[in-house]
């Protein structure tokens, strides 16, 4: 359970959203399609280890989706010999990742909230990859022509990559008794990709727990996507030109502006806060009477519920360590935070504008313990 916000949400989001000025990139072209040649060997003591396979990078709407794959036949020969099959393929879909495992058959699903963040917010990654080489100290050596392409050559450490407009078109790893080169053999950039491309095996799907079933992050985002959304809207209806680098905006825009932005979430927190009051309050007395940690946790888990719905991040207490001391700060927590939630309801009730409330309330929330 945390600190019910007097809609400084509205405040962070329209300096966020600010921002959300360009198309999201992870690439400096719109799509691209590499095939590559992967050769490893190494040779250890009585053993020697070949690999040869291919492998794939498929990316469409700067990157927003992409699709990567190897499949690769290693054989081991020596003290033991061995013959390995590997195949691995992950995508990922507007930041919906999936990660196949061919072994089990099954494909694992979850999302990737700073991804969602970069799409709401049109982020430009399309120099990472040069800008990592960088900061790690790598040196640029030359330019080489590979795939029809020329590139350039980082040197880092035991690595040499030839590197087209941030994409690798050849990755050489050489040691002692060990290379390994990844080399393109086609590259085609900025042409139309088949949507079959990013087709995945028919297997079945596991939702990961963590973050997709996260319901107040779900919350959080989809909030978060459709003020983006609600700003572009009411920016053009304003005559503002989000794309102007020098944009600043008057007082009474701005509180339009957030208006604009905290006016579902008013609603949501008209319709809400009443009930997270009454299961807040339940919650207290039923954790004052709680006598082990399991108790205290399932005490607390009808306010959580609310709190989700909110978008707002439940509190997480170490319920396995319970003891007196864990309860008397358990209990002063949250009726510090029955205290605010009171606050904040009088001011929700008496408004209909997100900046009315902000004023309203403002000064009068107890800094959370």
């Amino acid at each position: 359970m945390k600190k019910i916000a007097s809609f400084t949400i509205a405040i962070t989001l329209l300096g966020s959203a600010l921002q959300a000025k360009s198309i999201f990139k992870r690439y400096p072209m719109k799509s691209g399609m590499v095939l590559y040649d992967i050769n490893t060997t190494g040779i250890g003591t009585g053993l020697k280890t070949n690999s040869i396979g291919i492998s794939r990078l498929v990316f469409d709407d700067w990157g927003a989706k992409e699709i990567r794959e190897d499949d690769v036949s290693e054989v081991q020969t020596g003290d033991f010999n061995e013959q390995i099959h590997r195949h691995t393929m992950s995508k990922m879909d507007y930041g919906t990742i999936y990660t196949v495992d061919f072994d089990e058959n099954v494909t694992y699903q979850t999302r990737d909230k700073s991804i969602d963040m970069a799409i709401a917010q049109g982020e430009d990654l399309s120099n990472e990859s040069i800008d990592l080489l960088k900061d790690m100290k790598a040196i640029k050596i030359g330019t080489d022509q590979v795939a029809g392409y020329t590139c350039d050559i980082w040197k880092l450490q035991d690595q040499t990559l030839c590197m087209y407009q941030g994409i690798p078109l050849k990755i050489t790893i050489q040691a002692p008794g060990f290379i390994s080169t990844r080399t393109a053999q086609m590259a085609i950039f900025d042409k139309p990709i088949s949507p079959k491309e990013f087709n995945l095996p028919g297997f079945a799907v596991v939702i990961d727990k963590d973050y997709t079933s996260n319901l107040s992050a779900q919350t959080n985002t989809s909030d978060y996507l459709n003020a983006i959304s609600l700003l572009r809207q009411k920016s053009a209806s304003m005559g503002i030109d989000l794309n102007d680098t020098n944009l600043t905006l008057t007082k009474e825009q701005e509180a339009e502006v957030i208006n604009t932005l905290g006016a579902a979430y008013l609603k949501k927190q008209k319709r809400l806060l009443p009930k997270l009051y009454t299961k807040l309050k339940s919650a207290i007395n039923c954790i004052d009477r709680s006598e082990s940690g399991k108790e205290a946790h399932d005490c607390l888990q009808p306010a959580n519920k609310i709190d989700e719905e909110l978008g707002d991040q439940t509190r997480e207490y170490d319920f396995a360590h319970w003891d007196q001391a864990l309860k008397n700060r358990v209990s002063q927590d949250l009726k510090k935070e029955l205290s605010n939630l009171n606050t904040t309801i009088k001011c929700v009730n008496k408004y209909d504008k997100t900046t009315q409330v902000i004023e309203c309330t403002e000064g009068s929330l107890e800094p959370k313990l």
